[in-house]
């Protein structure tokens, strides 16, 4: 089991042997581990997003890219905290397996937390839309409610928030009156990533979390990621 892929070319193997050699006190080896995370969102969304984005249509395609990009949004704050999903699981009495969701994230076993409480934290703390949001007045949950939910079960965005294509010299990515620019939103989460990297790489502080826990919240998501792979 321990040969499946996690991300890109990684295998479970790969990662185990990495961890082993790890020091959230030490920047040695940390580049090698960020690029599971770089292969891992590579592959299962920036390219995704980049092919529907270079399509160069304006038809409805940037639903489905800020569809993905609020997923991408989940991934990274969840990596940022250490947060894993727990689905609980119960059986009734005729065998049958029910699986529930309420609580759709467990911090550190001891702090549930809804999909919610993920974008709440992404655009409170992460720069550059910490202060996108801050100069607009917006609200995560209002984000969370009214883009992602609307995109993930109607296929709209709601009360008055809007998807646009990237106007030239345009650089802002949500405006004031709740219009996302696609493209500059793709190149603003870029920028929380790469902030991201510097921070697990370089052992730095990012928005309040320091280094060594912001690199054991890495090694337990991956180790769980890692677990639950070898479930399948």
């Amino acid at each position: 089991m321990e040969d499946i892929k996690i991300a890109g070319v990684h295998t479970i193997k790969h990662w185990k042997e990495l961890d082993s050699i790890l020091d959230t006190n030490d920047n040695k080896n940390w580049a090698l581990a960020f690029s599971f995370f770089e292969e891992r969102i590579e592959t299962r969304y920036l390219k995704p997003i980049e092919a529907i984005l270079n399509l160069g249509n304006n038809n409805g395609e940037g639903f489905a890219v800020v569809n993905l990009q609020c997923s991408l949004i989940e991934t990274i704050e969840s990596f940022i905290n250490g947060w894993v999903y727990n689905a609980t699981k119960t059986v009734d009495k005729q065998g049958n397996t029910w699986y529930s969701g309420d609580k759709i994230a467990e911090y550190k076993k001891d702090k549930d937390l809804k999909n919610l409480n993920i974008f709440e934290s992404f655009f409170d703390n992460r720069e550059p839309f910490k202060i996108i949001f801050e100069k607009n007045n917006l609200k995560g949950n209002d984000f969370y409610w009214n883009v992602r939910c609307g995109l993930l079960h109607e296929t709209q965005t709601k009360n008055g928030w809007k998807i646009k294509v990237s106007k030239k010299n345009n650089e802002e990515s949500i405006t004031d009156n709740k219009t996302i620019y696609r493209e500059n939103f793709q190149r603003d989460i870029k920028k929380v990533i790469e902030n991201y990297k510097s921070a697990i790489v370089n052992g730095e502080v990012l928005n309040g979390i320091e280094s060594n826990n912001l690199r054991q919240n890495f090694r337990d998501k991956f180790n769980h990621i890692c677990e639950e792979s070898k479930e399948k």
